[in-house]
């Protein structure tokens, strides 16, 4: 039933994720001149974006439409991906990443309140994690097909992963247009959205449960952009070929595609308490075998790092739309991201400085016992929640 609900947007989605320039962006930046510190700081613009955007564009897709929102978004993208293939300073990389945290503040709260409220309207409400792993699965069949495909064209031409990005978004940009908005105002209702983003915050932050997932959240996935900021050297240097980047990103899209429709089913399965529990004690190990020099050891623990990530998105989806009005849901969304952000502004710089200064042998261990103790005591002192 949700599939012909909201088909426009799993094809938008699959074009979407045609994103071929993922398994080399890091070899990119570096083969135009940038360090891991550099491509750190770099990345810090997608969050200081996002600090500054998500606010009004909240705003936006709740008051003009959520589907408009979702259009500027891979607009944005696309624009962004221009910035960065022509780019040959860091300053201009930094604008690239400016106007990609632009396009994640757009897309962040109005893709899953369309989601949601779409199936609420048609009673369907129940099946949204579901419809959320089934768009992860179509993701992640255009990430395979990239990912494999888009070292090659790195090959070819280091700017051809870029362009051929470029196209695919505009194939989603056509079908994003098609996109059905659900009715999620009552009547003529007028909405005061600034006092309605500053009672999200408030919500956000007073409510037992959506403090819990914010305060829980934060340290357990704050070290991930160490990761995923110098996997492509970090790899590389272990011994993986260049052109066999393709193929790790390609499994690791297979991985997600499995997550998209298993995961889900675990909620039916076990308390989301249960489910929190064992993803805080899995990341500590995690981080504590990327630390390893095995090459196989990494690479599989790579993936189950995206699987938990994954879970956890799908866990707190089944949760915070309870606490959360159809006519603000945006609104809220957005602000309970610009709180992340604004934590986020400088990690991807102080994780690249880290990854760079020290060992990663040394470093990542470390990370997986800061994640266990901090996350754990979090766990359980409002376990209750």
């Amino acid at each position: 039933k949700y599939l012909s609900l909201l088909w426009p947007l799993y094809i938008g989605e699959f074009f979407r994720s045609l994103c071929f320039f993922i398994p080399i962006w890091i070899l990119f930046f570096q083969a135009r001149g940038l360090n891991l510190t550099e491509i750190g700081l770099c990345a810090t613009g997608i969050y200081l974006a996002s600090v500054l955007l998500e606010y009004p564009s909240g705003i936006l897709a709740d008051k003009y439409g959520r589907k408009l929102s979702i259009i500027l978004s891979i607009f944005l993208s696309g624009i962004a991906l221009i910035i960065e293939v022509t780019a040959h300073s860091t300053t201009q990389f930094f604008i690239g990443a400016l106007f990609i945290g632009s396009s994640f503040a757009f897309n962040s709260g109005a893709r899953e309140a369309l989601i949601y409220d779409s199936l609420k309207e048609k009673k369907l409400e129940k099946s949204n994690s579901k419809v959320l792993g089934s768009l992860d699965t179509v993701g992640a069949i255009g990430g395979i097909i990239s990912s494999i495909v888009g070292s090659m064209f790195f090959i070819i031409h280091n700017t051809l992963p870029y362009w051929t990005t470029i196209a695919s978004y505009g194939l989603g940009l056509f079908f994003f247009i098609k996109l059905r908005e659900p009715k999620y105002k009552k009547g003529k209702e007028i909405i005061n959205y600034h006092k309605t983003f500053k009672n999200s915050l408030r919500l956000i932050w007073k409510s037992p449960v959506l403090k819990s997932l914010l305060i829980l959240y934060i340290p357990l996935f704050f070290f991930e952009e160490a990761w995923y900021n110098a996997q492509q050297p970090i790899l590389v240097t272990l011994g993986l070929p260049v052109l066999f980047l393709g193929a790790y990103y390609g499994t690791k899209t297979i991985f997600f595609a499995f997550g998209g429709i298993t995961l889900p089913k675990l909620l039916d399965k076990f308390t989301h308490k249960t489910l929190l529990l064992s993803i805080i004690i899995i990341e500590a190990l995690v981080w504590i075998i990327l630390g390893l020099n095995n090459l196989y050891s990494v690479i599989i623990f790579s993936y189950v790092l995206i699987l938990l990530h994954q879970l956890w998105n799908y866990i707190d989806a089944d949760i915070i739309h309870k606490y959360i009005n159809s006519n603000v849901r945006a609104t809220t969304l957005s602000a309970r991201q610009m709180l992340i952000s604004l934590v986020w502004i400088f990690n991807p710089w102080l994780m690249g400085y880290l990854v760079n200064t020290f060992s990663r042998n040394t470093i990542f261990p470390i990370f997986g016992l800061i994640i266990l103790v901090v996350t754990l005591s979090i766990f359980l002192s409002r376990k209750k929640y």
